[in-house]
């Protein structure tokens, strides 16, 4: 029996700004139908990772595979008819409402003699539902709450109806209830709807509880990809961020948890670290 190749990955890629190297013939390929976050220290490449995986940005060697075929050989619309992306920090045009934003999503499906279609209509409604942002369909963009502008921005995404979705920090300056609001709907596009999602993420707690994948990345590399009790070791905390660690279980999921350990707050005499 054989398996069939992601519909996404990074082959051999090495990726620079001007002459500045980012990320260096870095190899990966993200498991379909599943949560994958990728997680690292500030200006490790994780963003810089993720444009050229949307084709936003064009590799210096090695390529990106959007289903079998090279991503810059594809056309923009085609691209974006197949893979959704949600940017760090999105600005909506000023005074635009929910729905007409979360229209946007659209555009690739349309044509020069077919604008507007009944099918347009009900993916902005599927979306708007999907991430219980329905009632806010009138009011503009500006006068919502950080949560609910995440909110809208994934449903522009959904709105696309691609089955890839790329977020590249979604919860940053959010507090922690929005920042679960944000989590729980990703889970929930992935468990009931097998959208595959790909997401830049700085809590480790959160990557470990909602990811299935997880890619640990410093210095333009991977230093550990795969299953998060695989992954978050004390030895890669250490390698990735320089921080010594305890990891123990999470008593909600069960997923790993990182207790950071400070000369200021050293291993208790009990050792609570998982086995």
């Amino acid at each position: 029996m054989t398996s069939t190749p992601p519909r996404l990955r990074a082959d051999g890629v090495t990726l620079a700004y001007d002459d500045h190297v980012v990320v260096d013939h870095l190899d990966l390929a993200i498991p379909d139908r599943e949560v994958t976050a990728i997680i690292g220290p500030n200006a490790c490449g994780k963003s810089t990772l993720l444009r050229a995986l949307a084709r936003l940005l064009r590799p210096s060697s090695g390529q990106v595979v959007l289903d079998g075929e090279q991503i810059h050989k594809l056309s923009t619309k085609e691209v974006a008819r197949r893979l959704g992306l949600l940017p760090q920090s999105p600005i909506a045009p000023e005074g635009i409402t929910v729905v007409d934003l979360v229209a946007r999503g659209r555009t690739p499906h349309q044509r020069l003699f077919q604008q507007w279609s009944e099918s347009d209509e009900a993916a902005v409604r599927a979306a708007l539902d999907a991430t219980g942002t329905a009632e806010l369909a009138e009011r503009s963009v500006d006068e919502l709450s950080g949560g609910q502008r995440q909110r809208v921005w994934i449903a522009m995404a959904l709105a696309q109806e691609t089955e890839l979705i790329l977020l590249d920090e979604p919860t940053t300056f959010l507090d922690i209830a929005h920042q679960l609001d944000v989590l729980d709907l990703v889970d929930q596009l992935n468990r009931d709807r097998g959208r595959t999602v790909v997401v830049v993420l700085h809590d480790l707690h959160l990557a470990c509880r909602y990811a299935t994948f997880v890619v640990a990345m410093r210095n333009g590399s991977i230093v550990a990809a795969g299953r998060p009790a695989d992954v978050i070791t004390a030895d890669t905390v250490r390698a990735v961020f320089g921080l010594e660690s305890m990891i123990i279980d999470d008593p909600v999921s069960g997923t790993p948890l990182v207790v950071p350990i400070s000369s200021r707050h050293p291993v208790p005499v009990r050792n609570f670290e998982r086995s």
